[in-house]
C-alpha cells in the first residue's frame, strides 16, 4: 500500500486585512514580539477599502494549516513572518505574479535573504541589504537615575514640533517616511509620548498599540544639540516601564545595528537582543 503523497504547500491571499487576520492571527500570535510588525500593520489597515494599488495580505498553508505569511502595503517593500523556505519560496513566487514591481523584502532570521534568492532565480534583481537590526524585546526594565525631567504623553500643541522631529529622525535613520496625517491620530490615541524638562520637550517615544500583548517602541529622537544627557534613556525607560504596567505586556522594538549608542541604551534599561531582521532592496530593473 502506497503511503499518502505529502500534501503541497498551498499560497493564499486576501486584500482584506480583517480577513487575513482571522485567518492567521492565531499563527501569528504563537510568536507575538518577532511578528509584532504583521499583527499591527494588519490592524490597522482593517476596513481598508480594496483598490489597484491595494494592500495585499498573504499565507502559505500546508494540510490546512498556516506556516508563514507576508504582507505589502505599498509603496513599502514586502514584510515576512518566520517560517520553513519552502514557504518563504512559495510566497516569493506567488509575489513575483502578483507584484512584479516589488521593491523590497523585510523580516526576521533568514526569510528575507530566501525570498531574495528565490526572487532572483525567478529573474528578479539583485537584493541589496538597506538596514540591518537588531531585535529587542522587554518584560522588565531599570529606570536611569539623574535625568532631569518626567515623561508625559503628547498632545495637540506638541504636533508641530513632533512632526519636524519625525522628519530629523527619518533622515537620520534612513526609514520609510511617515504621513503627516499620522501624527495627529497617534496623539489622539494615546501612542505618542514626550520627555520634557522644565516644560521644554527634549526627547520623543512612540508605541504601537498592542497586538498579541506586545507593544512595540518607535521613532525614539532627541534633536542633536541636546543629546548626551540621558533623555531618551528616560523617555524610552519611562514609557517601557508604562507599557508593562498592564499585564501580560512584553515591549520589543529594533535597532539599527550599525548603531552601537542606540544599541546600548536599550541594553542598558532591561531590553534583551531576540535575533536580528534584515531590510533588502531590489535593484531597480531596467525597461
Amino acid at each position: 500500500m502506497e503511503s499518502a503523497r505529502p500534501s503541497p504547500l498551498a499560497p493564499r491571499h486576501s486584500t482584506d486585512a480583517g480577513k487575513y487576520l482571522d485567518r492567521v492571527g492565531g499563527f501569528l500570535r504563537q510568536r507575538p514580539v518577532e511578528h509584532s510588525v504583521l499583527l499591527s500593520v494588519a490592524a490597522a489597515h482593517v476596513g481598508e477599502a480594496a483598490g489597484a494599488t491595494s494592500s495585499l495580505w498573504l499565507w502559505v498553508e500546508d494540510g490546512g494549516e498556516v506556516i508563514a505569511t507576508a504582507q505589502h502595503t505599498p509603496p513599502h517593500g514586502a514584510y515576512l513572518s518566520t517560517g520553513p523556505a519552502g514557504a518563504i519560496q512559495v510566497l516569493a513566487r506567488t509575489l513575483w505574479l502578483m507584484r512584479p514591481g516589488l521593491r523590497g523584502v523585510a523580516g526576521l532570521g533568514t526569510a528575507p535573504d530566501e525570498f531574495a534568492a528565490e526572487w532572483s532565480r525567478l529573474g528578479g534583481p539583485a537584493a541589496t541589504p538597506t538596514m540591518r537590526m537588531g531585535v529587542y524585546a522587554a518584560d522588565s526594565v531599570t529606570i536611569p537615575t539623574g535625568i532631569a525631567g518626567c515623561l508625559r504623553q503628547a498632545i495637540e500643541a506638541d504636533a508641530a514640533l513632533l512632526c519636524r522631529w519625525v522628519d530629523q529622525f527619518v533622515a537620520e535613520a534612513g526609514v520609510a517616511p511617515v504621513a503627516k496625517d499620522q501624527i495627529g491620530p497617534r496623539i489622539d490615541a494615546g501612542l505618542l509620548f514626550v520627555w520634557e524638562v522644565e516644560r521644554v520637550a527634549v526627547s520623543m517615544a512612540a508605541v504601537t498599540a498592542a497586538e498579541g500583548g506586545v507593544s512595540r517602541v518607535q521613532y525614539v529622537y532627541t534633536p542633536p544639540e541636546i543629546r548626551n544627557h540621558g533623555y531618551a534613556s528616560a523617555c524610552v525607560a519611562a514609557l517601557t516601564e508604562l507599557e508593562l504596567g498592564s499585564a501580560g505586556r512584553t515591549c520589543m522594538l529594533y535597532t539599527d545595528l550599525a548603531n552601537p549608542t542606540s544599541n546600548g541604551i536599550y541594553q542598558a534599561v532591561g531590553y534583551r537582543r531576540l535575533g536580528d531582521a534584515v531590510e533588502l532592496r531590489f535593484a531597480a530593473q531596467t525597461p
